[in-house]
């Protein structure tokens, strides 16, 4: 049989079984058990997850040789498609469709004539940029005075270099894929994959 204890606070027997014990101790043990299971989630996590405000989309260099005349360049863009393009003068309505995104931004200009260019083209710092793949990304670059056909690609991203096939890139949310590098020889231009 348990004994009884007098409380200090108001004369009255107190128990060690008392109903409220079990409850309070279950509770602290549940909420202890939460705080441990988010600390063993918190520590399983590592810099590649990244914070879910941080922009999606993808880095690298532009590396550049054998420029042409200032003027045989009159405009200048990395442009990712979703599908290979077939049309030139589908470039301008692709990109306003969505389908298409471009670096820099619409209203900054493409730093040129230069050797290597570093780049980090995100959802901030370019134009449409999604979370999805990306069949063709190119540099393009318009080399007369139509604006809605007058382009053709400089350089464009493949897994081997100094081939020309075009490797895909998938966007992914909240990361910045890295090394997405894009050789630029003007003497030593990729086919036009369009008409």
């Amino acid at each position: 049989m348990l004994a009884s204890a007098s409380s200090p606070l108001t004369g009255q027997g107190v128990t060690p079984s008392s109903p409220h014990r079990p409850e309070s101790l279950r509770r602290f043990l549940l909420s202890a058990a939460i705080l441990a299971a988010l600390g063993a989630l918190n520590a399983g996590c590592n810099e590649e997850l990244g914070p879910l405000n941080e922009d999606s989309g993808f880095s690298g260099v532009i590396r550049f040789k054998n420029w042409p005349p200032a003027d045989s360049v009159r405009e200048m863009r990395l442009i990712v498609f979703e599908s290979v393009p077939t049309d030139s003068s589908l470039i301008i309505p692709t990109l306003l469709a969505r389908r298409a995104a471009a670096w820099p931004a619409l209203e900054r200009d493409f730093p040129r004539p230069v050797d290597s260019l570093p780049y980090v083209f995100t959802t901030k710092t370019g134009t449409n940029l999604q979370v999805t793949n990306y069949d063709y990304v190119a540099v393009v670059y318009q080399f007369g005075s139509n604006v809605l056909t007058d382009w053709r690609p400089a350089g464009v991203y493949s897994v081997t270099p100094g081939r020309f096939e075009p490797a895909p890139l998938r966007v992914l949310l909240h990361r910045t894929t890295e090394n997405v590098d894009i050789q630029v020889d003007f003497h030593n231009l990729p086919p036009v994959p369009w008409r």
